[in-house]
């Protein structure tokens, strides 16, 4: 699938709520951070390059890892420049981050929840490798998605759902 630029900038105000999320916890909602995120769609309605803008410098100047790895993922496929805004493929842009950060956590809390189990039955938690001999997944894969490098394949999150609730 082709990524444009619209949607990719759309994914970038996600991060930038992620972000936010991570900094000042669920409850903490300012109106600095809105209006940074409405000048964000302005400029990049008026045709300027995300690069340009302060939501894209405090995303980049951003030290938490999960920020740093997901946007490495944004800007891997980094498509050219477009001046054409279209407003759907940006929302949809939007919600797809989002979607795949709430994946990426749900399947977080089911690697925690499985390791917490296998604790409790052998005294060692359990590894991405552990869950590799289980599910039959690649390793680096799991710890690609639990390090947010990765987007969130939903058969691996779903078997490993199950496999925590049945451990």
């Amino acid at each position: 699938m082709k990524i444009s630029y619209v949607f990719t900038c759309g994914r970038l105000e996600s991060l930038f709520k992620i972000l936010c999320l991570i900094q000042q916890g669920e409850g903490h909602d300012t109106s600095e951070d809105k209006k940074i995120i409405e000048q964000f769609r302005k400029d990049i309605t008026l045709g300027r390059t995300f690069e340009e803008t302060e939501l894209y410098q405090r995303i980049e100047k951003s030290e938490e890892k999960i920020v740093i790895n997901r946007l490495n993922n944004i800007l891997r496929d980094k498509p050219p420049h477009q001046n054409k805004f279209d407003l759907d493929e940006y929302k949809t842009g939007a919600w797809s981050e989002f979607s795949d950060y709430k994946l990426a956590i749900r399947f977080s809390d089911a690697k925690t929840a499985l390791s917490q189990k296998h604790f409790e039955k052998t005294g060692e938690y359990m590894t991405s490798r552990g869950i590799a001999k289980l599910t039959g997944f690649n390793p680096t894969n799991i710890k690609n998605m639990l390090n947010h490098k990765r987007s969130v394949v939903k058969k691996m999150l779903s078997t490993l759902e199950k496999l925590a609730k049945e451990y």
